[in-house]
This record gives C-alpha cells, structure tokens and sequence, in this order.
C-alpha cells in the first residue's frame, strides 16, 4: 500500500472507472449497511447522481485513493438557498483500509472543502462502527429512524371508506394544474414532522419549486406517484412515492402528511392504502419512520409493513469536532 492522496472528484468529468469503484464502494456499503434492500443498477444510479436535488442541489465528493485506486470517500451536499449553515453526508473506506486514517483524512477534507457550520450524517447503522467511530470525533445522535418495508403481495391492503366531505386525487408524474395549489400546501403540512436534534430548518414549498423538482426527478429517471386528500378544494394530506430506475422494483414512500385541522380522521392510513393499490411494477415499497413517531410507525404496521433496522442521524458543530 502506498501513500494515500485525497481529493475533490468532479463528478461532470468522472472517469467510468472512478464512478465504477464509488458505486461498488457503496455498494458495499448498502449491503452491510442495510442488508435485504434489492442492489441498484449502476447505470441508473448514475444519471440519478447527476441530477440535482431541488432543496439539498448536486452531491460533492471528496476521495481517497490509494496509487490512483479509490478505496474510500465522502460525500455531501451543500444547500444553497436553506439551510446554508450545514453540510450532510457520509463517510465510506474500503474495509482492507480501514485503521489507517482515511475516514479522518476524508473527514478533514471534506469539512474545509464544505465550509460550513455544522455538519449531519444521515442513514448510520445505530449502535454499528460508523457511529461509534463518529461519536469518537464528537458527533451526537441527534435522531434515530426505523425503517421499514413491504412485500407487496395480493390481497392489498383495504382502503376503506373516505369520510363524508373528503375526497381524493391521485396522479403519476407532474401534479394537475388544477390540484397544484393544494399540493404544495399539503408538502409544506411536512414542516411540523419531528425531526429530533437536528440542525435542518423545514424546506419551503412553492408552485414554482414543486414544478422545479418534477422536472428534476423526470430527469433523473424517476418515477412518482401521489396521492392528496382534499376537503373541498382545500388540502387535507397527502403521500408521495418514488422509485427509481437504479431499483425499478422498489418503491421509496416519501413524504405522508395530514394537515393539522383534518387529523383524527384516519387519512394518513387512507391514502397510504390508496397509494398501494395504484402502483405499477412496484414488488417491494421501503419507508423510513421517526423511531418517536408511534402513530405513524402503527399505520405501516396496520398496512403490513414490518421494521428492518434503526438508523441514526448524527450532528455536529465543526468547530467542537476532534478533527
């Protein structure tokens, strides 16, 4: 093994191979990570990685490597508009490098490269290496997730009846003009979900920035499906499901919301139901729940979803880490 160089990959320009051995890295890492989810195509991944995410923008990858092979990296973005104080990302090594450095080096070099105040890592095994190896640094678990999947398989869970002055839209794709209005309102109902001891500031919602990331997500070989429950033409709630072509039989539920003056009314169940009932190629649907959030965590399990594993979100000032 030689000596270990660190830089900046520019995505845009990216070698295949560069982006082959990141993929395989994280590859690696889903797997020991999060074991059972379905492993994404490279292809897919790849055009997905170069879209940009309209709230959190384009990742940016710091690498190691070791006599030009990458053999660990970090990745992060870095919002532009909300929440400018904070980069969140991971940090990944090669298991045969790993005791050396690396992580720290990357570390390092990835918190100048970001500048920012406080730094977040997200989807961490709880109780695994990663996060021992971050609380080691001094980050602190600021939230805990469970998540959780769903064979879909016949019958499909019953919708059951619409209460009397609701009703439902559901649509694929770009939302109705017509329903526009309403479903940015019912997204930004997603503002008061808990969210722990982050730093993340809820994202704003608006006609101009739903169209932005439909265009965006249609780039990136994304399908969406939505489901909104609306009282007269007024929002009620609504659920949104991803799947991407990296993993064209998994389905990713989003966002599910209620707005506040229609809760206690069993709309959250409602239009999960619905929502399954119109998918299209989808075998296996994966959600990811606030470990605090017990209602919504007995809707799934009402729907037939069962717990997986407890990921955990971790936090820290820059200036307080042991770098």
């Amino acid at each position: 093994m030689g000596e270990i160089d660190v830089e900046e990959l520019d995505l845009a320009s990216a070698t295949e191979a560069d982006l082959r051995a990141l993929f395989d890295l994280q590859v690696v890492w889903w797997t020991t990570a999060m074991p059972a989810r379905e492993l994404p195509d490279f292809n897919g991944w790849v055009q997905r990685l170069r879209v940009p995410d309209v709230h959190w923008g384009l990742p940016r990858f710091a690498v190691a490597r070791d006599n030009g092979l990458i053999i660990g990296y970090a990745s992060g973005y870095l919002p532009a508009t909300e929440n400018t104080h904070l980069v969140t990302g991971v940090v990944v090594v090669n298991e045969r490098w790993r005791g050396r450095g690396v992580g720290s080096s990357l570390l390092c070099f990835g918190l100048r490269l970001a500048n920012r105040e406080t730094a977040e890592a997200s989807w961490v095994p709880g109780g695994g290496a990663g996060e021992q190896w971050a609380l080691r640094r001094g980050f602190a678990v600021a939230n805990a997730l469970t998540l959780q999947d769903l064979v879909l398989t016949d019958p499909l869970p019953e919708v059951g009846e619409v209460p009397s002055g609701y009703r439902l839209a559901q649509w694929t794709g770009r939302a109705p003009d017509d329903l526009l209005d309403a479903y940015v309102d019912a997204l930004s109902a997603m503002n008061d979900q808990p969210l722990g001891d982050r730093s993340v500031n809820p994202f704003t919602y608006s006609r101009e920035r739903v169209r932005q990331e439909e265009d965006e997500l249609l780039a990136g070989g994304v399908d969406v499906w939505v489901v909104l429950a609306l009282h007269g033409d007024e929002a009620a709630g609504v659920t949104v499901m991803h799947r991407s072509l990296a993993r064209p039989s998994v389905g990713h539920q989003r966002h599910t919301g209620v707005l506040s003056a229609h809760r206690g009314k069993g709309l959250g169940r409602l239009i999960k139901a619905q929502l399954l009932r119109g998918l299209t190629g989808i075998e296996i649907v994966e959600t990811e729940t606030d470990s605090t959030n017990e209602h919504m965590r007995r809707i799934n399990h009402s729907l037939g979803y069962t717990d997986r594993l407890v990921t955990v979100d971790l936090s820290a000032r820059v200036a307080d880490l042991k770098l």
